[in-house]
């Protein structure tokens, strides 16, 4: 089963944009413009900050051509834009628009990690992840781990923490858990330190060790990656780990 995150996009009658999709669990909307006349190519933006019951409206307005000039590109700031990367997400073909009263009524899907990691994929360093992403992913139950100048591990969701790095961080189902000075650099201690706890799983903090990033991870905890880039170039491919896999609540 592909885990790459799934938008349903619906039609719509605009001469800006063939179709417009949402994703309600971290208030996304997707718009997909018109092929350019040089390349036939479809973009595809997202807009963050998008509510469902704003995301209904817009699919229920007389002109969604308007709507989108005087409620959304107008509002930059409050609904900050991005074109993605489309190989990481599975947009669906356009399909014909039901305009429902509320979206908002619709019943709720839990975030997951693989949904998550698309869209923070292609995120520019420094600007990794919003503080609305952040408070979502903290109540799914996820942990979202990257890396900032060449010494930092940063933590963001359900732990929200940074570690001098390259380092070892040790996490369990409550979290993250303290440095240990004493085992990061001995492989018998750090044996026998997960013998004696085997509910602490490990995340290996990589400086510089794979061909094309400054950081990467190592941990056998089931996670989902994304890639951060910097001037366009791979920066960073963090990871994105659910709290479940670690013993802890769904």
């Amino acid at each position: 089963m592909s885990t790459i995150p799934q938008i349903v996009m619906c039609q719509v009658e605009s001469s800006q944009f063939a179709a417009i999709g949402h994703v309600p669990e971290l208030n996304v909307l997707a718009i997909q413009f018109h092929p350019k006349k040089s390349t036939g190519q479809s973009d595809i933006y997202h807009y963050q900050n998008f509510s469902a019951d704003l995301f209904a409206e817009f699919l229920g307005a007389e002109s969604q051509g308007k709507f989108f000039i005087h409620r959304i590109k107008k509002f930059a700031d409050q609904f900050p834009y991005s074109k993605i990367d489309q190989a990481a997400f599975n947009h669906t073909a356009p399909q014909p628009a039901v305009k429902p009263a509320s979206l908002a009524e619709a019943a709720p899907v839990k975030l997951s990690k693989e949904l998550l990691a698309g869209l923070l994929t292609g995120r520019e360093y420094g600007k990794e992840m919003m503080k609305e992403e952040e408070i979502q992913a903290k109540a799914a139950g996820l942990i979202v781990i990257f890396g900032a100048s060449d010494d930092l591990m940063e933590f963001r969701g359900f732990v929200d923490d940074e570690r001098g790095a390259p380092t070892i961080a040790l996490l369990d189902a409550k979290g993250l858990l303290p440095f240990r000075e004493d085992i990061q650099h001995d492989d018998d201690a750090l044996k026998d330190y997960f013998a004696r706890a085997p509910q602490v799983r490990a995340v290996d903090a990589l400086w510089a060790k794979e061909d094309g990033y400054s950081w990467t991870y190592r941990t056998d905890v089931p996670h989902a990656t994304f890639e951060i880039v910097e001037g366009g170039e791979p920066y960073c491919r963090g990871i994105v780990i659910d709290v479940a896999d670690l013993g802890g609540a769904a």
